[in-house]
């Protein structure tokens, strides 16, 4: 039936539904008109709605059969498993790509068309790739006559080679999986007339020929290391150590231990060195900023610059060098063990600790080797920029340049062979503990494994309780202490309570006063009060012998006139403890701008009195009850991050949003200035002679506590900008009204006029120069 989708229903719902279904179908291959009246019966209106949505739910997926038929389809000859389909479709492409290259003149087609060539050549260079079958090695010649131990440890590298190798195959083919499913959606989205439909078959018949390789990697891989789990028990049970080879081996991991120990002291001590460096660079680096730079001076900061790269690739070498020594111990420290697994003893709850022990080492150092090869990647984009071709390069700087170049690529070498072998460790410990539980019984792994858990689980339960909350002193303050305290209180308690209990119940039944009971009562309480006071102070870790004799202290030196000493002392504990000003901060005493006021860098807080390093480097010592008694403003509490508001005034007339982005987008480009939060410009005031702006902006660091240099930097910037853009500066100026009310002291407004202007260049001329 033909003509436009109109659908007839008494019911609101189904009447949307039909309304949807027809917009959706309405195209130039089905138009359905359905009219569709049910009778006023319940019985029959049901039977109408079913109908009614079974028809809707028929054409809907008449209607997507329809788009899927339109819809582009990949090409199967592309990937086909038989081998003369294949070459017979790729011939067939060739041979149509090299005669539409000929007769097209487009240079886009012709691009297009090239590009499908090489895709076809690459498709073409795998499509008689073929995985090797697995073919299983002889088990009993593995293990004749008897299998020693560098047969094991070949065994262990194959082991986990085949490992790494196998996660990294599953990786690809999830990778690889993806693309193709990618590839076909975009396909069957694609129109018939499409021209894009060429490159995507293509690409997605290579996808799929690089999917059914990689299916046979993984499964040869997976094969593999099954095999080799199967032989992994026999060998560790048919494996023997003597005890001489496990005494040489202490030995050679003792030697081991000294040379790492060694190693890890030198590089602990060169990486210092070069932090220092490091900082003193970056100090160096931080006095360009905010300044015009001639040329030398571009190159010397160029110059700076990759010095300081070199001092952080340096660092990275000299980490990496540590790593390797780490890692080569943990390597003498695991074969110890196989040796001690393998040997006569069998001790194997101490086995499963020390095997623990060192895979929670080796996973440490894994995650610290990981975290410097980005860091190692962004110092070599670093140097790709500082090679660019707007940077001004001298002779120094570019014997530098490939200095760095190749200091980066051996890095970049030696931490790659550290992390993999690193990656190895971490695999040789993962089949130690296999192997450890395949060398007990049943009931005795379960039981070290039982061991091994309850003992990490008591291990970070008591790492949690006994976690320093705070330190002050000697004193530690922790979970297990707050635990104690709170237990021994709830004691304290119950034992106050029933003792009081005791004493009532004794006294109703001797008949004593109510008195003489509170009495006894408080007799007991206070005195255990107080012991348990003392107590507590002694878990807590304070000394009451050393409190009562600072106590009688305090109260002689009071008498005597030690009241100030004794304000600052107390007030600088305070400032200790209540951490509003800290070293470091920036603050301002007083009134900073007027004479008595101070501002400037907290160096030290002593218990009497507090350093402070103004920008002059001029060092004041404040005493710390002043510190406590006066108001002080801490610039950098919590945040380093600081806004100064800096006026400015253009002339009337100028056009005020123009004033405002040309002022913002000025300061922004100064390096100082913060972009996030972004600078604020507003119109504070319709002033005599100009209108009033201010320039709020964020800063921080070291910009923050430079109040003065930052104001010039910012106004400075705004005097060039309104200069670039031709905006007035406006000067002061007066407006003089004369007055004709009284005839009698009328003066000439002419003969005014005249003097004041001989009067404004006689000014002029005798101003110095």
């Amino acid at each position: 039936m033909h003509g436009s989708g109109a659908f007839c229903f008494r019911h609101r719902a189904i009447k949307r539904i039909a309304l949807f279904i027809s917009n959706y179908t309405n195209n130039e291959r089905s138009t359905v008109l359905i009219c569709i009246t049910p009778n006023k019966t319940a019985h029959t209106k049901s039977r109408c709605y079913g109908f009614t949505i079974v028809l809707l739910c028929l054409l809907c997926s008449l209607n997507f059969s329809a788009t899927i038929a339109r819809a582009v389809t990949p090409e199967t000859a592309l990937y086909s498993d038989q081998i003369e389909i294949r070459t017979k479709a790729y011939e067939t492409k060739e041979k149509l790509l090299a005669k539409r290259i000929a007769a097209t003149k487009d240079e886009v087609e012709k691009n297009n068309l090239l590009l499908q060539q090489q895709l076809l050549n690459k498709l073409n260079e795998i499509q008689d790739e073929t995985v090797a079958p697995f073919e299983p090695e002889n088990h009993n010649e593995l293990l004749h006559p008897a299998p020693t131990w560098e047969h094991f440890e070949d065994f262990i590298v194959k082991y986990t080679s085949i490992t790494r190798e196998s996660k990294t195959s599953t990786q690809n083919l999830k990778d690889t999986t993806k693309q193709k499913q990618i590839l076909y959606s975009q396909l069957l989205s694609l129109a018939e007339d499409d021209p894009e439909q060429d490159i995507l078959q293509l690409q997605h018949a290579y996808q799929a020929r690089k999917l059914f390789y990689q299916i046979g990697v993984d499964k040869n891989l997976n094969q593999r290391l099954d095999h080799l789990k199967e032989q992994f028990p026999s060998l560790v049970k048919q494996l023997h150590i003597e005890k001489k080879t496990i005494t040489e081996q202490q030995k050679i991991l003792a030697r081991a231990k000294t040379k790492s120990d060694t190693v890890e002291e030198e590089k602990n001590l060169a990486i210092a060195a070069v932090e220092v460096l490091i900082q003193e660079q970056e100090s160096v680096l931080a006095g360009y900023l905010g300044q015009d730079h001639s040329d030398t001076s571009k190159k010397q900061m160029h110059y700076s610059q990759l010095k300081l790269l070199e001092l952080q690739t340096e660092k990275i070498d000299t980490t990496s060098q540590l790593y390797e020594s780490m890692a080569n111990l943990y390597r003498e420290e695991q074969k110890l063990l196989w040796f001690q697994l393998l040997g006569p003893e069998e001790n194997y709850f101490s086995l499963t600790d020390l095997s623990g022990d060192i895979n929670k080492k080796i996973i440490h150092l894994r995650k610290e080797t990981n975290a410097l090869t980005p860091l190692l990647h962004s110092y070599e984009t670093q140097l790709s920029t500082l090679r660019g071709g707007n940077a001004l390069i001298g002779p120094k700087a570019q014997d530098l340049l490939s200095t760095l170049d190749k200091k980066i690529q051996t890095t970049g070498t030696q931490l790659s062979a550290v992390r993999q072998e690193v990656i190895t460790l971490a695999h040789s410990g993962s089949l130690l503990e296999k192997a450890i539980d395949f060398k007990q019984s049943s009931l005795r792994s379960m039981v070290t494994r039982t061991r091994e858990a309850t003992d990490e689980m008591i291990e970070k339960i008591t790492g949690i309780l006994t976690y320093p909350i705070l330190s002050y002193n000697g004193m530690t303050l922790s979970l297990l202490l707050f635990i104690e305290v709170l237990c021994l209180l709830l004691v304290a308690i119950i034992i106050n309570r029933i003792y009081a209990h005791a004493i009532a119940r004794t006294g109703a039944q001797r008949n004593w006063s109510e008195r003489t009971i509170h009495l006894i009562q408080a007799t007991g309480k206070y005195p255990f009060i107080l012991i348990v006071v003392i107590i507590i102070l002694s878990i807590v870790g304070i000394n009451t012998s050393s409190l009562a004799l600072v106590a009688g202290a305090l109260s002689v030196g009071i008498g005597f006139g030690m009241q100030t000493i004794v304000n600052n002392l107390v007030s600088g504990i305070i400032l200790l403890f209540d951490k509003s000003i800290q070293p470091g901060d920036f603050i301002s005493l007083g009134d900073s701008s007027k004479a008595g006021g101070f501002r400037g860098n907290v160096v030290q807080m002593n218990t009497r009195a507090t350093v402070l390093r103004t920008n002059d480097n001029i060092n004041i010592i404040i005493p710390n009850a002043e510190m406590i008694a006066s108001k002080v403003v801490n610039w950098t509490y919590g945040d380093e991050k600081i806004r100064y508001r800096i006026p400015f005034s253009v002339a009337y007339g100028t056009d005020i949003e123009r004033v405002k982005t040309v002022i913002k987008e000025g300061v922004l480009s100064l390096p100082a200035i913060l972009s996030h939060p972004e600078p604020q410009i507003w119109l504070t005031e319709h002033g005599s002679s100009a209108l009033s702006f201010v320039a709020a902006i964020w800063v921080e660091g070291l910009h923050a506590r430079q109040s003065a240099r930052i104001s010039d930097l910012v106004l400075s910037k705004i005097y060039t900008t309104l200069a670039e853009y031709d905006i007035e500066i406006p000067y002061p100026q007066m407006d003089l009204r004369l007055r004709n009310d009284i005839p009698e002291q009328a003066v000439d407004a002419r003969t005014i006029i005249d003097r004041l202007h001989q009067k404004v260049r006689g000014d002029h001329l005798t101003e110095p120069a």
